[in-house]
């Protein structure tokens, strides 16, 4: 019998099943243990304190989702919550933000057409520019779409043109990128479809291309993420059209990347790319379409969709399932970490530092990947899935307790053979 128990617990898949189960069975467990839990967010790593404050966009796990201001001790100084799920905050200047969120609605608050669509529920996308000082909305731009999951706006991205405000935007549920003005009128868009096929086995509310990050590296031209095709392009932009040219990937739905993995939040720094390789738990540096730096991996991060190079060689880190913020050093090391306790989407260091600083090469930053075994990225997996449909303190509890049966079992398992 242990023999076989034994063989049994040796396959992964198995070893996962397993896990799950044990997971039911321990949320009641956990639920005592959840109430007494410390509150967020806090500092977990607190070696090197950051000179200034930090952003922090907060999707979050249950329609809770925030954007927070903290100071260098980790403490909230500034707080937004009138949205379900935020994705992006980008301070505008002294006491103006923009935020894009996505609010779900019920059927009978949508637009006629989205009322009887076969979906339940809408959602409307919109980009704010907020005081800070009220959180009153100064200008916003919004729209509906069908439904929430992979429909919201993810990015978007303020520029100037002779004078006046643009705001470029990525509309995941439409498959396209557009600029509006202040007086919320298209100036241009981009569709996918002006480019490629639509797949023919697919939902039209499918979600197909995931474009979920925009940026304008110099006029006319905005580069963008196409997460879905494991994509990097350039749209060039001129007299009202787009067009659109391939940086890095296979620049295909249905073809896998050779480097990144469902990526998020391309940055440029010069002749090289930044990116969050969310799949594979990884920041990485591109150059010339070659792989020239990686940090992280199972045993560090966990689905991180954002990383900016500060001015002073340091790296921050939006490491989402993790559910915390990390600044590296030059060194590569972990010196400074906020806890958010929700799913933070990307976090911006004040004021405006964005992605300005230098390559790896040039701040000397070592390449340094760790990956942890099969059985604890399942078990992570698990329990950020788990975040989805239980309180966040609950779902925190049953990773001590999973983590620990799993060392028991192999312990056990380990003995008997």
């Amino acid at each position: 019998m242990i023999s076989t128990l034994s063989s049994w617990l040796s396959a992964s898949d198995n070893r996962a099943k397993l896990f799950a189960a044990l997971a039911v069975v321990l949320f009641a467990t956990a639920g005592v243990g959840a109430l007494t839990g410390q509150d967020s967010p806090y500092l977990s790593v607190d070696e090197q304190r950051p000179a200034t404050n930090t952003l922090v966009a907060l999707q979050d796990y249950q329609d809770e989702g925030r954007a927070i201001e903290v100071n260098p001790a980790g403490k909230i100084v500034w707080e937004y919550t009138e949205a379900d799920d935020v994705f992006d905050v980008e301070a505008l200047g002294k006491n103006r933000v923009q935020i894009a969120v996505a609010d779900e609605f019920p059927d009978e608050e949508c637009p006629s057409e989205y009322r009887d669509d076969g979906y339940d529920n809408c959602v409307r996308n919109s980009l704010r520019v907020v005081a800070q000082d009220t959180n009153e909305t100064l200008w916003e731009y919004s729209w509906f779409d069908a439904k929430l999951h992979a429909h919201e706006l993810h990015d978007a991205d303020h520029y100037v043109v002779n004078g006046k405000d643009r705001w470029v935007m990525v509309d995941m549920g439409n498959d396209r990128v557009f600029a509006v003005n202040r007086d919320e009128e298209i100036l241009w868009q981009w569709n996918a479809t002006d480019r490629y096929d639509f797949p023919e086995d697919m939902d039209e509310e499918g979600d197909w291309t995931h474009v979920n990050d925009v940026d304008r590296i110099r006029p006319g031209v905005f580069r963008i993420s196409l997460r879905n095709f494991d994509t990097v392009a350039d749209l060039h932009v001129e007299n009202g059209s787009a067009r659109l040219e391939p940086v890095v990937g296979p620049n295909s739905y249905s073809e896998s990347g050779e480097i990144l993995y469902e990526q998020h939040n391309p940055d440029t720094l010069g002749d090289t790319l930044l990116v969050a390789d969310s799949e594979h738990d990884r920041i990485v540096e591109i150059r010339n379409g070659t792989l020239v730096w990686e940090y992280g991996g199972s045993g560090v991060f966990d689905w991180p969709r954002d990383a900016d190079r500060l001015r002073n060689g340091h790296t921050l880190v939006a490491d989402s399932y993790n559910d915390r913020v990390v600044e590296l050093n030059e060194n590569g090391e972990i010196v400074w970490s906020v806890e958010t306790g929700s799913l933070p989407y990307e976090a911006d260091r004040l004021p405006g530092e964005g992605s300005n600083g230098p390559t790896a090469r040039e701040a000397g930053i070592p390449n340094k990947t760790h990956e942890t075994s099969p059985v604890n990225e399942r078990v992570a997996w698990s329990i950020a899935m788990a975040k989805y449909v239980v309180p966040n303190s609950l779902a925190q509890e049953l990773i001590v307790i999973l983590l620990g049966l799993v060392a028991l079992v192999g312990t056990v398992v380990e003995r008997w053979r």
